[in-house]
C-alpha cells in the first residue's frame, strides 16, 4: 500500500504528530540524542549537533487517526500512556535526509502522563536517552540548538511556549 503521509521519491511531503508529555511535576519528557550513540541512518536527526533534545514525534500511518498515532508514539518511544489534552500547534520545515529534501509538518499535542512502564527496546529510536526537563530549561535548550543546527525543526521551543502559556 502506498504511504500517503510519509515522504518518498514521488511525495515530497511528510506528516507526523508530536507530543508534549507532562508528568505530575510539570516536567516534559524528551529524547536526548547523542552523536556517539546514534546509528548512522539516523545521524541526520542531529542536524550537525553533537547532541539534541527532541519531543516525541511519530509518523502518521495511512489507517490511523491523530489520536491513535499519539497513543502509538507514546507507547513505542516512551513506554508510556497519556491522556490527550489539547492541540498545541504545528511546525512545518524543509528537511534534508539521505540526499533528499522534503517538507515535514508535525502537529503537536499536549498529553498528561497516566502510566509509564519499560521502554520497548525493539523500537528503532531506543538508542536515545529519555530525560524529564523543566519547561523553561527545555525552551532555552531548544532555542540554542535551533540557532546551531542545520535543521529548523530542532527548535520546538514555540510549542513548549504555547504549552506554558495555555496550560
Amino acid at each position: 500500500m502506498k504511504k500517503l503521509f510519509q515522504h518518498s521519491e514521488e511525495n515530497p511531503f511528510h506528516i507526523s504528530v508530536g507530543v508534549v508529555l507532562v508528568n505530575d511535576e510539570g516536567k516534559i519528557l524528551v529524547h536526548k540524542t547523542d552523536s556517539t550513540t546514534i546509528p548512522e541512518k539516523f545521524a541526520h536527526l542531529l542536524g550537525g549537533l553533537d547532541k539534541a533534545y527532541i519531543l516525541m514525534r511519530e509518523s502518521l500511518e495511512n489507517d490511523e487517526t491523530l489520536e491513535q498515532c499519539v497513543a502509538r508514539g507514546l507507547r513505542e518511544e516512551f513506554g508510556a500512556e497519556g491522556e490527550l489534552v489539547k492541540y498545541l500547534g504545528a511546525i512545518s520545515t524543509p528537511v534534508a535526509a539521505r540526499a533528499r529534501v522534503f517538507e515535514k509538518t508535525t502537529l503537536y499535542f499536549l498529553a498528561r502522563l497516566q502510566r509509564q512502564g519499560p521502554r520497548p527496546m525493539d523500537d528503532e529510536e531506543s538508542f536515545t536517552e529519555l530525560v524529564w526537563m523543566e519547561p523553561a530549561e527545555l525552551i532555552s535548550t531548544m532555542k540554542t540548538q535551533g540557532t546551531q543546527a542545520n535543521r529548523e525543526d530542532l527548535n520546538e521551543s514555540k510549542i513548549i511556549e504555547t504549552y506554558v502559556k495555555y496550560k
